[in-house]
């Protein structure tokens, strides 16, 4: 039977502390954007609900709450497009770019 990986092709990459710690540092970046995301996307809903409930109050400041919640979500597109254009942060393999 043939096997599908030569695992004798090459040397597996030598990893150390300080690429670990790379590697823990990009996961926690990953983590901390996930969770601003989520935390802008639940900053921008608050102001529509806000916007809604006072209807029949002041339909003013409901147009305000709203007017402010669309903004923040022009801005939110606006910024991810061009972190998605950019590229981003890379999170490869931690032996790519490892030149330590």
């Amino acid at each position: 039977m043939k096997q599908t990986f030569d695992f004798e092709q090459f040397d597996p990459p030598i990893l150390n502390e300080n690429i670990l710690r790379r590697e823990l540092e990009k996961r926690a970046e990953r983590r901390r954007t996930i969770l601003l995301t989520i935390a802008g996307a639940l900053f921008q809903a608050v102001f529509i609900l806000l916007g809604l409930l006072c209807w029949n109050t002041a339909p003013a400041l409901t147009l305000a709450w709203i007017g402010f919640a669309m903004v923040s979500m022009v801005g939110s597109g606006v910024i991810t497009i061009i972190y998605a254009q950019r590229g981003g942060a890379c999170y490869g393999p931690v032996y790519e770019n490892s030149n330590i």
